[in-house]
C-alpha cells in the first residue's frame, strides 16, 4: 500500500478531475475533503459511499481511500497535522493541548465512510471558512494565524457533529449518563476533573455512589472505562504521531514506557486490534 507523506503542517489543494488516477493510498496526516462540485463514490477501507456537491469527508491518517468519479469533480483537499497547532506567538494562543485532546476524537470517531457533516447550516459555514482560507493563502504575505483560527473554527464544527453522533450512538442511555460519558471524553487527560468527588459535584451524585452509578449504567467500572479510553489514545498516537513510546507515556500520564506497553497489551492483540469496546 502506497503511503503519502507531507512535510508541511498545513496545505490546501484544489483539483478538478474526471478520473481518479491515483492508486488507493494512505497518508500520514489528517485530510479534510470538500466536494465543491461533481458526483461519484468515495472508497474508504474497502467500503463505497456516494458523494455529491457539498459533501465533506474527514480522512484520518492511514485509512486507505480513493474516489470513483461519475461526473467531473472539483475537490478541495485540506491537509493538516499536529505541528500546525503549536503555540501561536502572534495571537498569544497555544492550541497544542486543544488539538491533542481533539486528536482522540478525530482518530476514533465512527469510521463508517460518508459525509461527516449532516447540518446544512454547518456545511454552509465550513464552505465559507474554506473559501476564506483559499483567499488568504493566495496573498503573498498570508497569515498563518488567520489560517489557524479558521481551522480551529472548522474543527470545532466537526467536533459538534461528532458529538451529535456520539449522543445518537448512546440514545439508549438516559441524558445524565450520556452527559457523563461525554464529560469523561472531553476531560480524559485532566485527572483533577476525573476525581470521584469532582464528578459527583458536576452531576449531583454522592461521591460514594459515583462508581456504583457508572457501573450500573454502563456495565463497567469508571476506572476501567477511563483506562481503556486512554489506551485507545495511546495506540492512535503510536500509529500516527511520530512520538516515541516514552513521550507518549509521559504525555498521557502513564508511569513509563514499560507501564504503557503492559496496559496496551491488555486491550490490544498482536495485530493492534482493539480487544473489546473502547
Amino acid at each position: 500500500m502506497h503511503i503519502e507523506n507531507t512535510i508541511e503542517p498545513f496545505e490546501i489543494e484544489k483539483e478538478t478531475l474526471t478520473e481518479w488516477s491515483r492508486r488507493p493510498h494512505q497518508h500520514n496526516f489528517f485530510e479534510l475533503v470538500f466536494i465543491q462540485s461533481g458526483s461519484g463514490k468515495q472508497c474508504i477501507n474497502d467500503s463505497l459511499v456516494n458523494y455529491e456537491k457539498g459533501s465533506i469527508f474527514l480522512l484520518p491518517p492511514y485509512d486507505c481511500h480513493s474516489f470513483e468519479i461519475d461526473a467531473a469533480t472539483t475537490f478541495i483537499f485540506i491537509r493538516f497535522n499536529a505541528l500546525f497547532f503549536i503555540e501561536d506567538k502572534r495571537t498569544m494562543m497555544d492550541y497544542s493541548q486543544w488539538f491533542s485532546n481533539l486528536h482522540y476524537i478525530l482518530s476514533s470517531y465512527n469510521r463508517v465512510p460518508g459525509d461527516v457533516i449532516h447540518s446544512a447550516g454547518d456545511k454552509s459555514v465550513i464552505a465559507s471558512l474554506i473559501q476564506s482560507m483559499q483567499m488568504e493563502m493566495q496573498l503573498p504575505n498570508y497569515s498563518e494565524s488567520i489560517l489557524r483560527t479558521n481551522m480551529v473554527a472548522m474543527l470545532n464544527i466537526l467536533l459538534r457533529n461528532f458529538e451529535n453522533t456520539f449522543l445518537e450512538k448512546h440514545i439508549d442511555k438516559d441524558t445524565q449518563t450520556r452527559n457523563l460519558l461525554q464529560y469523561i471524553q472531553y476531560n480524559l487527560f485532566d485527572n483533577s476533573k476525573l476525581k470521584t468527588e469532582v464528578i459527583a459535584g458536576e452531576f449531583n451524585l454522592s461521591p460514594t455512589y459515583v462508581g456504583e452509578y457508572f457501573k450500573k449504567k454502563t456495565g463497567e467500572s469508571l476506572k476501567e472505562y477511563i483506562l481503556k479510553a486512554r489506551v485507545n489514545v495511546a495506540q492512535s498516537r503510536m500509529e500516527h504521531s511520530g512520538q516515541s513510546l516514552k513521550e507518549i507515556a509521559y504525555d498521557l500520564g502513564f508511569t513509563d514506557a514499560s507501564h504503557l506497553t503492559k496496559v496496551i497489551k491488555k486491550y490490544y492483540d498482536d495485530a493492534g486490534t482493539a480487544c473489546g469496546s473502547i
